[in-house]
């Protein structure tokens, strides 16, 4: 029996798939980081007002989301931007007068140690309720960049209030559509979703193009769901609800034996996602993947702090965030190893960027512009190819970092790449030897999560509760699709012989959400 194998090597190192309209999304990042800085420096306060991107990060989490749950995501994401803000800039402060007042070097591991309950945390969320990229890579990014500034004179107060401000910035940013074209995200998914099936019915079609196809469908669904749409007779729902026909007859019930997430498409309107609880307390399975990757992480962080700050770098932060960033989006080694050579040739490249950017002498509104910049390129490409979004976030973070002050160059050069290779090496270490039987537990747990919860539809009675279980089976079966393919491309000979047996739990499951929730499309 098929199972599925990982794209080829050049299309994960080196493609650029397409995602529909990207632009508005780009020029949103790029405004929401420009706003507040430009004013902040208008009225004097020179290049620290750059530090409102922070804050802005969070207006990257409101892509794709109808404005009626938009709102509420960025503020949360907000909200979590200004506090780890203020936790970096606090760490990073007591960094700074330990060490300038003769303390031992060690006492980077203060902020090593931060680093590394950020990010297991906001892993641990992310994962836990299938957020996707970005992930906990923008909250992680925020609390280095802020551990960096109290260095050059900045108070833990100015990092907090240019956070913000920043945040502000990407709430209005975020929002600024819903007056004059209120329905735009939803228009922008419907047609990304068409888009995507028509280059996967396509006479040649690309490698992952139907993958593509039923992601694209899914997030279009969830939008309209958002939007309150769904069930409604409107003309987007009757778009998409066209576009995902068409797909569906292709793949459902054929290659009905081959594994891959093309399973999870069916001739049904795929169920809003479950309450945040019901994922939550998935995830705090301990034999499932949220906490795998929270043990890894766990151990990848400390580790590769410790080992920049005995070879001698000053700030061993990019060698945490290098480690953490290959290791937080899932237990996937395959994947998170090309992850690590994404993050290694992109810090390469965007060294050499920073360097052409060292060189100019910029005024602070430059600067801001310059930053402004980053972010949006940065926001253009991570979640399309890391490696290409990494040759932008390297000088972001560096000029954040520095906030325009000349450095050596020559120093930062060799301390980023030597702590990339150390993060990249403990990263790889750690993904490949710790836990390295966690395919097979988490594909094991997730087919007992899909097992019981068709026990628990089987018993239900009341209305409001079958539908609420529905929501959750289906759930429950794309986290077992991941599972499976995680472990397919971990371990394919385990997986062939574990196949049949997850099969038949898919093919039930999903048999059993099309009688309780209604008719085919």
């Amino acid at each position: 029996m098929p199972i599925p194998a990982p794209a080829p090597a050049r299309s994960l190192l080196l493609g650029v798939p397409g995602q529909g309209r990207r632009w508005p999304g780009v020029v949103r990042a790029g405004v929401a980081a420009c706003l507040p800085a430009l004013a902040g420096v208008a009225l004097g306060h020179s290049a620290v007002a750059a530090t409102a991107t922070v804050g802005a990060f969070a207006v990257v989490y409101g892509e794709g989301r109808a404005y009626r749950v938009r709102w509420r995501v960025v503020s949360i994401a907000a909200a979590v931007m200004v506090l780890l803000a203020g936790v970096g800039a606090a760490v990073g402060a007591l960094v700074h007068d330990a060490t300038a007042a003769g303390g031992s070097p060690l006492w980077g591991m203060a902020l090593v140690l931060a680093m590394t309950v950020v990010v297991a945390v906001c892993a641990f969320v992310v994962d836990g309720l299938r957020l996707g990229a970005p992930g906990a890579f923008l909250p992680l990014l925020t609390v280095e960049i802020s551990s960096a500034l109290p260095a050059l004179g900045v108070s833990v107060s100015e990092v907090t209030s240019w956070a913000a401000a920043g945040a502000a910035s990407a709430l209005l940013v975020s929002m600024s559509g819903l007056l004059a074209r209120p329905r735009t995200p939803e228009r922008a998914a419907v047609a990304t979703a068409v888009a995507a099936v028509d280059a996967a019915l396509a006479d040649s079609p690309a490698p992952n193009a139907r993958r593509d196809a039923v992601r694209s469908l899914h997030a279009a669904w969830q939008c309209l769901h958002d939007a309150a749409l769904v069930g409604r007779d409107h003309p987007l729902t009757r778009t998409l609800r066209a576009a995902h026909l068409r797909c569906a007859a292709v793949v459902d019930g054929h290659d009905a034996n081959h594994a891959s997430d093309e399973d999870d498409l069916r001739p049904q309107v795929p169920l809003p996602r479950p309450s945040i609880r019901y994922r939550l307390a998935r995830a705090a399975h301990l034999r499932g993947r949220s906490w795998t990757i929270v043990a890894r992480l766990l151990v990848a962080c400390p580790a590769a702090g410790l080992l920049a700050l005995g070879l001698g770098v000053a700030r061993p932060d990019w060698a945490v965030i290098t480690a953490a960033m290959i290791l937080h989006q899932g237990p996937d080694r395959v994947l998170g190893t090309y992850r690590g050579l994404h993050r290694f040739f992109g810090t390469v490249l965007g060294l050499a960027l920073f360097a052409a950017l060292a060189t100019l002498d910029l005024s602070p509104a430059a600067l801001v512009l310059v930053v402004a910049l980053l972010m949006a390129e940065t926001e253009a490409f991570l979640v399309r190819n890391y490696g290409l979004a990494m040759v932008f976030i390297t000088p972001l973070a560096l000029v954040l970092g520095g906030l325009g002050t000349h450095v050596d160059l020559v120093a930062v050069t060799r301390d980023r790449l030597l702590e990339t290779v150390l993060g990249v090496a403990v990263a790889l270490l750690v993904l490949w030897t710790v836990l390295p039987g966690s395919y097979r537990r988490i594909l094991r747990d997730a087919d007992v999560q899909v097992a019981g919860t068709i026990g628990r539809l089987g018993d239900a009675r009341e209305p409001a509760a079958v539908a609420e279980l529905c929501r959750d089976l289906e759930f429950d079966l794309h986290s077992s699709t991941t599972a499976a393919i995680t472990a397919a491309h971990t371990d394919p000979a385990w997986t062939r012989d574990r196949w049949p047996e997850h099969h038949h739990l898919h093919e039930l499951g999903y048999r059993i959400l099309a009688r309780h929730f209604g008719p085919r499309l």
